[in-house]
């Protein structure tokens, strides 16, 4: 299971008001779409201090897909001295420069789960690199007393755990186009889930993602929260700040004109069909939505199929060597 548990819908209404902002111009404070922007901010110019060695090696592990690409276990540094941690797949049977697809997996999942590892393999098959992060407190970066849920952003600890994870995202980019072995200019993004949600964000503020599959995504974080009954009335002006700053409804029409794909499932026991019309409903065209007659396990066609002729599509492929 990608999730465990969504918050959603954010209504924008008072937070305007509430963040002490108003419309931008000269001698006036900043557009709260300029304060958005900002809080995801990176400093590209920032050393990485990569330090890449053998990924740990998996059990009984086909020789097949071992023939077909590498594994390396990288840790780069991002914003606030946080170090982070990958798992970077390079195909075998292609010729660099790669095509590249940075991965994110929901909030039970970390960077080597099953299916971000099945996902990886994928397209490894189709000569593409990957490179997929631990999330704020997702595996190696798990805490004590800390939830994996970081969409449940009316407590202030997940709130900027989201956003930690978007700008470590971003330096993701950063490291991926500092390889000679990865094309700059084919640079896609997968996400699950919570990941997918967190994702609608990423790529509203990361220009150098060409195409985005979101797997079972929602936003809306508010009128979610709402509808769900999920989150108590004194905790309302909180999650409404919050969602002001991290709901991917804010962000994900700043993607366009790029490509997105959104995975959507007609019987999802956590994520309502509301909540996935809400985040598709701010993405802007070029876009298309595939529903499918499932949980929130998607079949194996949603990405075998659908996504991997998507992102050949989109991110082109490459040559034998």
């Amino acid at each position: 299971m990608y999730c465990r548990r969504l918050i959603v819908r954010a209504a924008l209404v008072p937070v305007v008001l509430a963040l002490g902002v108003s419309t931008s111009g000269q001698g006036q404070s900043p557009s709260l779409e300029e304060i958005r922007g900002a809080i995801y901010e990176i400093d590209s110019s920032q050393p990485l201090n990569a330090d890449v060695s053998a990924a740990p090696k998996l059990k009984d592990e086909a020789a097949k897909i071992s023939s077909v690409r590498s594994r390396y276990k990288v840790i780069f540094d991002s914003v606030n001295d946080q170090r982070v941690p990958c798992i970077l797949t390079l195909p075998l049977k292609a010729k660099a420069p790669f095509p590249a697809v940075l991965l994110l997996a929901g909030s039970g999942g970390h960077k080597d789960t099953d299916y971000v590892r099945l996902t990886s393999d994928m397209l490894n098959t189709m000569g593409f690199a990957t490179l997929s992060i631990d999330a704020q407190y997702h595996g190696e970066r798990s805490r004590t007393n800390r939830s994996g849920d970081i969409h449940l952003i009316h407590h202030v600890t997940e709130r900027d755990a989201w956003i930690q994870t978007v700008r470590d995202l971003r330096r993701a980019v950063d490291y991926l186009i500092s390889r000679k072995d990865v094309d700059r200019t084919r640079i896609g993004f997968v996400g699950f889930s919570q990941g997918g949600m967190i994702g609608g964000t990423f790529i509203g503020v990361e220009p150098r993602i060409r195409a985005a599959v979101l797997a079972i995504p929602g936003g809306g974080f508010a009128d979610w929260a709402v509808r769900a009954k999920m989150v108590q009335p004194n905790d309302m002006e909180r999650l409404r700040l919050g969602a002001a700053l991290t709901d991917p409804v804010h962000f994900i029409g700043r993607f366009a004109p790029r490509p997105l794909l959104v995975l959507s499932a007609r019987k999802d026991e956590l994520i309502p069909a509301y909540a996935t019309e809400a985040l598709w409903s701010a993405a802007a065209e070029p876009k298309e939505i595939k529903w499918y007659n499932s949980g929130h396990v998607l079949p194996p066609t949603a990405l075998l199929v659908d996504a991997r002729a998507f992102l050949k599509q989109h991110l082109g492929s490459t040559s034998a060597p």
